[in-house]
């Protein structure tokens, strides 16, 4: 391995005219948050004139050197330099405001590259998701533009740069040029140049970072890019690809939740957050071909041999221990191993299918639909299914018939309140349902964890949805749905137009409550107090109601607050008006008992 190691100030980093920093594709989005900005600020505020601070590493795969620009990708210490250069660009404004022009222009020598051209380019580029954004906030100038600024998707970029600029703000020019002569003379970083990727990547894991703890996500990343550069360019340049398309398909979702429900569905077991890069690692030495070569390869090896067919180890030859996505194909091929092409191939499609899940954006409104009725149930652990279902084309009117009995399953099992974490052993062994028989198959598994209508009917009368409010809204749309008979053409607005609507108010005891909107504890009875939290939240208190509507009629009395519901076009809403002229604790109860009864019949398998 050749290293060649440089102690460098920020100023001789980014002192040659000729290089250029750039974060590749497959790099993770600037994630520094307010604490790291802060640890970064001060350690040069405190910075004594004659002292010296070291701020890190900064790995970097470099070129063999030429007279034109020199790219140099940085592998790791993006957060970091990222960081430097928001702060010497907030630097740059505030000495611009004292009309310091040849300190502008030396920061600006500084954030800038030239070639053989002459022509001035950025000193940083970042990746194909955050460059944009960054562009952009390098040519927002004030305050007002910052915060005005609706197209920044990465709102980390922007407040890096915001929060810079207000601490700077606070200091006369005396105070400002100190800190910046500490900041480009006093900070030192470790400069590690290598000019192979295997090398890169193999130092990656050991670098004490001062920025953000390597995430699983990380480090799955770099042992299979790792891996990717011993086997060749070509191999190096396709694999990077799909980790890009990986990374795009996944943008803004929590990475390290994908792939434990990729492994589980995989493994068709449980894989926890604790040994999710264990079991990556395990699964991918028993699947790739190259993988012989590493040296984790012969320590699986040992370790398997020792366990001996033990129920943890992993048989080679077994076929069910590989992803739908890579079965298939080497069942086709007639071989129980694939390609590190093929493998990075099957990732990059699982998180296609992930985003799509995730983002609701499949190209059927009504798989959409469904899909956003299990995230308001909170069904997460079902996406591991979910990823197998979607694998592979599936008629519409099937899947939405597959999410129905999904919706139905993880709705009775919450209102009964079954143990969630029995789910992560559940779905995962869903996923080698074959789709010719998938409706009476599935069916036929869920049966044995399926709460029994008469435990459903008798829970949901009597449970409480305060802090579940969406998942009651959901529960009422569908009793709307079945009301009025909708065959799919009607859906309820569920944003900020259609509310959730308290019968009996959620406060009746305070001062307030009492003079604007009525004795409500006065009308509610002698025990109003001791019952009001026992039936405030259950079903029965529910209705949906227009968002204008829902502020007239607020913690009105009832009467006043029918007068409101008549407005309504929701028949729920206005089969209150029609068949109560008082309501109390007992109309709630006889509401929710009348509720869970048709509850029964619309969620079952």
């Amino acid at each position: 391995m050749k290293i060649t190691p440089s102690q460098l100030t920020i100023s001789q980093l980014l002192s040659s005219k000729n290089e250029q920093f750039f974060i590749p594709a497959y790099q993770r989005r600037y994630a520094w948050g307010n604490k790291q900005l802060v640890e970064l600020f001060e350690d040069i505020n405190l910075l004594d004139k004659n002292d010296s601070h070291f701020l890190g590493t900064i790995l970097l795969l470099t070129e063999p050197h030429k007279a034109n620009i020199n790219m140099l990708e940085v592998v790791d210490g993006q957060q970091r330099i990222i960081s430097l250069s928001l702060l010497l660009e907030a630097l740059k404004d505030r000495f611009a405001e004292f009309d310091k022009n040849d300190i502008v222009n030396e920061i600006d020598g500084y954030l800038c590259c030239q070639g053989i051209d002459r022509k001035k380019q950025k000193k940083i580029v970042l990746g194909d998701l955050d460059e944009p954004d960054y562009s952009k906030v390098l040519k927002l100038k004030n305050e007002h533009d910052l915060s005005a600024e609706p197209e920044i998707k990465n709102k980390k970029l922007l407040n890096a740069y915001i929060e810079f600029k207000k601490w700077i703000a606070k200091y006369g020019f005396d105070q400002l040029n100190e800190y910046y002569f500490k900041l480009i003379n006093n900070a030192i970083v470790v400069r590690l140049d290598t000019e192979k990727a295997k090398d890169a990547y193999k130092l990656f894991e050991t670098i004490n970072n001062r920025g953000l703890k390597l995430s699983p996500t990380d480090i799955i990343k770099n042992f299979l890019l790792g891996h990717a550069s011993t086997v060749g360019e070509n191999v190096l340049k396709e694999v990077r690809e799909c980790w890009k398309n990986v990374i795009i398909s996944l943008d803004g979702i929590e990475t390290d939740d994908f792939f434990r429900q990729y492994l589980m569905g995989i493994l068709q077991r449980k894989v926890t957050f604790s040994k999710l890069i264990f079991e990556f690692k395990k699964y991918y030495l028993t699947t790739v071909k190259e993988a012989n070569v590493l040296p984790e390869y012969r320590l699986f090896n040992e370790v398997k041999e020792y366990q001996n067919g033990e129920e943890n180890a992993i048989d080679e030859n077994n076929e069910s221990e590989l992803p739908i996505a890579v079965s298939k194909e080497i069942s086709s091929k007639k071989t129980n191993k694939i390609t590190i092409i093929e493998f990075a191939k099957s990732l990059k499609n699982a998180a296609a299918i992930y985003g799509k899940i995730i983002n609701k954006t499949f190209d059927s409104k009504k798989i959409n639909r469904h899909i956003y009725n299990l995230q308001r149930i909170e069904s997460f652990p079902a996406y591991t299914f979910l990823l197998s279902l979607f694998h592979e084309d599936i008629d519409e009117k099937v899947a939405v018939k597959v999410l129905k009995l999904i919706e139905s399953f993880m709705l009775r099992r919450h209102i009964c309140e079954y143990r969630t974490n029995e789910l992560d052993d559940i779905f995962p062994k869903l996923t080698d349902i074959s789709k010719e028989n998938i409706l009476n198959e599935l069916k036929n598994r869920l049966t044995t964890f399926f709460p029994i209508n008469d435990e459903f009917e008798k829970r949901l009368s009597r449970y409480s949805f305060k802090g579940n409010e969406d998942r009651a809204k959901y529960i009422l749309e569908q009793f709307e749905y079945n009301k009025i008979g909708d065959q799919g053409e009607y859906v309820i607005n569920s944003g900020n137009e259609v509310h959730l609507e308290h019968i009996i108010p959620q406060t009746i005891d305070t001062k307030k409550a009492r003079k604007e909107y009525g004795d409500w504890v006065r009308y509610l009875g002698s025990e109003a107090l001791a019952k009001h939290g026992q039936y405030v939240d259950r079903i029965g208190n529910y209705t949906l109601l227009g968002q204008k509507l829902n502020i007239k009629a607020s913690n009105n009395p009832f009467r006043a607050k029918k007068k409101e519901y008549k407005k309504s076009n929701i028949r729920l809403t206005q089969d209150v008006v029609a068949n109560y002229s008082r309501f109390n604790f007992k109309q709630v109860e006889s509401r929710a008992m009348d509720f869970s009864k048709i509850a029964v019949k619309i969620w079952r398998l």
